[in-house]
């Protein structure tokens, strides 16, 4: 992706060891962790969705992680998060069968600010090594409330479903399409994002995510 960063475990921050780490991004025990702790086995439901499929839970060193993704800068980690989503869309894709993958989108004065959409360094990085397209196809409605602030689970909802619009010249048409996310929480903005898309003309939409949160990852470290 053309981006250079430090040894550092992506979970901890601990300095790798120069030799012997080849591309690895954590360290030994982060690792341990990720294999024990941190893989997401939960079914995942999106409103809409034909399926959907996350990677990690959003918890501990994951949570701190995906936080420092997002607001510090650190874009580098969307190639470690994307090789954890990475397997699951291999696994699907006889029966997903994916023409297209695509990403949720970011506010214009929150991607000037940021200067990316972590979605979409997560979604080209899945899409690159299976040679599939990946291509914008939603926008965000300006001046649209975020959805921490909404007060509960239906107004998460209402607020979800006004705050995207079709991209100028987007086609979905009769496409198998893989939304890619950063978190699914509710799941409110995902299953919005997805009956837009098939209102679009997707055949089908899947969701993938880096991580998500559950009633059992809120008991994890």
């Amino acid at each position: 992706m053309g981006i250079l960063f430090t040894k550092r475990c992506v979970l901890c921050g601990a300095m790798l060891p120069a030799a012997g780490t080849g591309k690895a991004m954590l360290c030994p025990a982060c690792a341990g962790e990720v294999r024990q702790t941190y893989r997401c086995s939960d079914a995942v439901h999106i409103t809409g969705a034909a399926d959907a499929a996350a990677a990690l839970y959003y918890t501990g060193k994951v949570r701190n992680a995906m936080q420092r993704f997002k607001f510090q800068h650190k874009q580098h980690y969307a190639v470690w998060f994307a090789a954890q989503m990475l397997p699951l869309l291999t696994e699907r894709l006889g029966t997903w069968q994916p023409d297209l993958i695509t990403f949720m989108p970011i506010g214009w004065l929150r991607g000037r600010e940021r200067g990316y959409n972590q979605a979409e360094l997560l979604a080209k990085a899945v899409a690159e090594p299976l040679g599939l397209p990946c291509r914008a196809t939603l926008r965000k409605r300006a001046f649209t409330p975020k959805q921490s602030t909404q007060k509960d689970a239906a107004a998460r909802q209402k607020n979800a479903g006004r705050a995207l619009l079709p991209r100028e010249n987007a086609d979905v048409r009769g496409k198998s399409v893989v939304l890619v996310d950063d978190i699914i929480t509710t799941g409110a903005t995902a299953a919005a994002a997805v009956k837009l898309l098939r209102e679009m003309g997707a055949a089908k939409v899947y969701v993938l995510a880096a991580a998500h949160t559950s009633g059992k990852s809120d008991k994890l470290p």
